[in-house]
């Protein structure tokens, strides 16, 4: 019976577990409570980067986190994505944000970042698949995504790469969303090559756009841009396993949604060619420069099948220059700057400068068929002659190109004029710069300027500084003066507070006239959560001028703390003793209540007296700091309504402050951070456990121990009386008992079968 009713358990969880594995495939999302919708979906004005921001909304990763923290769906919250409505955000509701996507988003690679397209959220997030050891895959990235009210996200994956600093952008073209990305890797053989890939998510379809480039560049200011620049080497294969590499290259570009060639290759000559153990030869792109030189069709061995203009029978050719190597130099906001060095030439180039919109006019992601890759050769003229060696920044201002120099020697700026960078001058000695960011910023109704956003080496990661780059030489040169302050901190470099954003991370960003960064400053670089810093003044972004007396204010504050350590009595000793270090305390955590808490700890703990930490001088003026009185009253009217509560400029808060949800146990280890620094800690208890009793509890211990003790020894009593007489109860029920005497007992047989009475 009971192996027949096993056996139909057996069955019925098999049927079970084979019902379960049917239905499986059709659960293909997480699902979870969404939020509420986001009707301004279709109003997306940034992608790429840590955030996205839509006409409502601000969707951004929620700080820094490692790709092997925990990655548990529903579970994640550094690192996760949240969004903050732009009316809260305006209203400074900094911890009103929601959790889209409760999984790690990480990537290796901060180029490209989150995407929003349509009504759904895309990104990449460490595996959390397990090899055969059942060692997590976290060094794979899954790309994924999920509705934008969070009630849906993917369990599996558009794609899967086995190194997670690849290089990728999300793009859309047509409405549909492709994964752009370029890999290092082994496809055929054994040599690793750079490739470049589309995958179209809707159908997971992976198509290889270009095999083995030299070099190649994604738009690094526009993450949208589907087209990507490359360049390739010529290689003549002559039948047999020969071949020449010819010392010349080519320039193509290619739209994240080619799907096929537009060109076929012969390689019938070449022996043994098998196309599936290697190719020899993918391109997808289309041609935009040719490097050959020399076009007389009629040269023996120059031109190959991959000349391919040659074989437009419209075209003559006659030209006889010298063959070129293209190098990239970067493809920024649709612009291609590359340098063109000839073989007879000298090792440094010339840098060229091409837009989309000369060889796309029409912007349908292919190259004109007007563009001639040959004779557009001697049609460019260089931006910069032999400028190689520089790395310019480049703006126009007024209708004029200006070059922007960051080196050793400080910020400079000259403009381009024939190919040359004239009139240049020092703007900043600010030395080796990096430039963060550079936007046109409107300071009033009337006044705006075309501001730079940089750092400088003095922080943990990125300091922040600004200064405006639209003046000319005599702004930079003059002196601050009082009547004219506000003009001439325009054209000096300021810097935002003590702001430290992560330098390994992606840059910080704007939305509007907030500055949001993963955090590095005091006592946050090891959690590295979201802040942000709001420079509006009036509704307009803060001048320099302003800025700087912001600075002022927020030093200020600090100073102001610290001067308590000057304070001295009438018989020289320290006057407010520890108080600057419980004032820091307060300043980064608001936390008003703990002082008299602290107090009290030492008065129970160690038994100190009520002052021996903290006066009660200094305990009156903790008070009146939290309270914007006595010494602090000065600043009872400048605040902020942070989170519902009224900040004063007395507090870190007011200046910046954290954006989004941190998680309990970072909330706790930052609290208990700032009272580690700030020795604010609670004492040690080093009495014993008779020591930490209270009088009262002392008396009622011995009280307790001495009923404990009189009732042990009236139970001892009680038994041996007990003992006593059950043992004369035996006795008389039983008669004689045996007597065995061993006073010569080495002659008794113990073990023998007499007894002796």
């Amino acid at each position: 019976m009971r192996k027949r009713f096993t056996k139909i358990i057996c069955a019925a969880v098999a049927t079970i577990s084979a019902f379960s594995l049917m239905l499986a495939p059709a659960c293909t999302s997480y699902t979870r409570s969404g939020v509420e919708a986001d009707t301004s979906a279709d109003k997306v004005t940034s992608n790429g980067g840590f955030l996205a921001e839509t006409g409502d909304y601000v969707y951004f990763v929620n700080g820094v986190a490692a790709n092997t923290d925990d990655n548990t769906f529903g579970e994640v919250v550094k690192g996760s994505i949240q969004r903050i409505s732009k009316a809260d955000l305006a209203q400074g509701n900094y911890q009103s944000a929601q959790t889209i996507v409760p999984l790690v988003v990480y990537s290796g690679s901060y180029e490209a970042g989150i995407y929003i397209y349509g009504d759904y959220i895309y990104y990449t997030t460490p595996s959390i698949e397990r090899n055969a050891d059942g060692e997590i895959l976290n060094s794979y990235l899954d790309f994924k995504r999920t509705k934008l009210d969070g009630s849906e996200t993917m369990t599996d994956y558009f794609f899967q790469s086995t190194n997670n600093s690849i290089d990728y952008r999300y793009v859309e073209v047509d409405g549909e969303v492709y994964i752009l990305y370029a890999l290092s890797e082994t496809l055929y053989g054994s040599s690793s090559t750079t490739n470049i890939h589309s995958v179209k998510c809707s159908t997971k379809e992976n198509t290889l756009l270009a095999y083995n480039v030299s070099a190649y560049a994604f738009d690094t200011e526009d993450p949208e841009n589907p087209c990507a620049y490359y360049t390739m080497g010529v290689t003549q294969y002559l039948g047999t396993d020969n071949s020449i590499s010819m010392s010349y290259n080519q320039l193509y570009r290619v739209s994240a949604d080619v799907t096929e060639s537009p060109r076929t290759y012969d390689f019938s000559d070449v022996e043994d060619y098998d196309p599936e153990t290697d190719p020899l030869y993918v391109n997808y792109g289309d041609f935009v420069f040719d490097g050959i030189g020399r076009t007389q069709i009629e040269t023996e061995g120059r031109v190959t099948q991959y000349n391919y203009a040659y074989w437009n029978e419209d075209a003559q050719y006659d030209i006889n220059n010298s063959e070129y190597t293209y190098s990239i130099k970067s493809y920024k906001d649709g612009e291609l700057l590359f340098t063109r060095v000839s073989s007879t030439g000298s090792s440094s180039g010339n840098l060229y400068a091409l837009d989309d919109s000369q060889v796309d006019a029409d912007s349908d992601g292919k190259v004109d068929e007007s563009w001639d890759a040959v004779t557009r050769n001697a049609a460019m003229s260089p931006r910069l002659y032999g400028s190689d060696t520089n790395s310019y920044e480049y703006v126009t201002i007024d209708g004029k190109l200006y070059a922007i120099l960051t080196s050793a020697d400080g910020i400079t700026k000259g403009e381009v004029i024939d190919g040359k960078v004239e009139n240049t001058f020092t703007i900043s000695s600010d030395a080796s710069a990096t430039i963060l960011a550079i936007r046109e910023e409107a300071n009033s109704e009337t006044e705006s300027h075309l501001n730079m956003y940089y750092s400088i080496t003095g922080g943990n990661g990125y300091t922040v500084y600004r200064i405006a780059i639209d003046g000319d030489s005599d702004d930079y040169n003059k002196l601050p003066s009082e009547p004219e302050w506000n003009t001439t901190w325009t054209y000096r470099g300021v810097r935002v507070l003590d702001l430290d954003a992560v330098s390994s991370w992606y840059l910080p960003e704007f939305v509007g006239n907030t500055l949001f960064f993963a955090s590095e400053i005091s006592n946050m670089a090891d959690y590295n959560y979201i802040m942000a810093c709001d420079l509006s003044k009036d509704g307009y972004m803060m001048t320099n001028a302003q800025i700087n007396a912001y600075n002022e204010q927020f030093e200020a504050v600090n100073d102001k703390i610290y001067d308590y350590n000057d304070e001295t009595n009438a018989d020289g000793t320290e006057a407010y003793k520890n108080l600057a270090d419980a004032l820091k305390y307060l300043y980064y955590t608001g936390d008003s209540e703990y002082l008299a808490e602290l107090i009290q700890a030492y008065v129970d703990i160690q038994g100190k007296d009520e002052e021996y930490l903290y006066s009660k001088a200094s305990a009156e003026i903790y008070l009146d700091y939290a309270n914007v009185e006595g010494d602090w009253a000065d600043y009872a009217d400048d605040y902020k309504m942070i989170n519902g509560t009224k900040v004063y400029a007395n507090f870190s808060d007011y200046y910046y402050t954290v954006v989004g949800v941190m998680s309990d146990e970072d909330k706790d280890a930052l609290r208990d951070s700032y009272r580690a620094e700030f020795m604010q800690t609670y004492p040690e208890d080093t009495s014993t456990w008779w020591e930490k009793l209270s009088t009262v509890a002392k008396v009622f211990f011995i009280i307790g121990v001495s009923v404990a003790g009189l009732a042990v020894i009236a139970g001892i009593t009680v038994l041996t009386i007990w003992l006593i007489r059950r043992r004369r109860v035996k006795k008389t029920e039983g008669g004689q008992r045996m007597f065995v005497d061993i006073t010569d007992d080495d002659k008794i047989d113990v073990y023998g079968d007499d007894q002796n009475n």
